[in-house]
């Protein structure tokens, strides 16, 4: 990894647009790849989504290199940060899609929604009280009310406030709120039952 001072060079040679820019910038994604796509993939948790973003993180350094400020700035700081908000914008489309593809399957097999939003599939190295918890959520999830099920799996999975829900759902917010706090109230109700009944 190069140390600031050298990537402060090359970001300003690869600026200066001249001779030398591309065997820089060539130099640059050299050295700094590796530590890029490590961040991209902490965001992302999918090193093939990383490996694009790292892709197009460099292109937008390509493109801006003459707006980065040498005196305001950190070179790998300011690199990180450009790789960094493309991951999460990538993540945030991602997560759109599977909001979007999970609406849908709401209404083409609500039975199954669920199974292509979760993956059940059970883990050899998982214990036991984790399998039992997962299949009592599971259970649980299918016995709410579709209006419940729906605003919990968008407000706790994809992280929707309760005025996103209300947006996506086009339903009044105090309409969303009665469903995420009913939802909540008879998962837990359900899920205590679980805990107490027979195992």
């Amino acid at each position: 990894m190069l140390d600031d001072k050298e990537a402060r060079r090359l970001l300003l040679r690869t600026a200066a647009r001249d001779e030398g820019s591309a065997e820089a910038f060539e130099r640059l994604y050299r050295t700094c790849a590796p530590l890029l796509l490590g961040v991209a993939q902490r965001v992302l948790g999918r090193r093939e989504l990383a490996e694009e973003v790292l892709h197009d993180g460099f292109g937008a350094i390509w493109r801006t290199a003459e707006s980065f400020d040498p005196v305001a700035g950190q070179p790998v700081a300011w690199m990180v940060a450009i790789v960094r908000n493309r991951a999460i914008d990538v993540r945030a489309s991602h997560d759109v899609s599977r909001v979007d593809s999970y609406h849908d399957a709401l209404e083409d097999d609500p039975d199954g929604a669920l199974d292509r939003l979760f993956d059940w599939s059970q883990d050899e190295g998982e214990n036991e009280d984790r399998r039992r918890a997962s299949k009592w959520l599971r259970d649980c999830l299918g016995k709410l009310k579709a209006v419940e099920r729906q605003a919990l799996v968008l407000a706790y999975e994809h992280g929707l406030s309760h005025g996103d829900l209300a947006a996506h759902l086009r339903k009044p917010l105090g309409t969303v709120k009665t469903w995420v706090r009913r939802g909540m109230v008879n998962l837990r109700e359900c899920v205590e039952a679980c805990m107490v009944g027979p195992r």
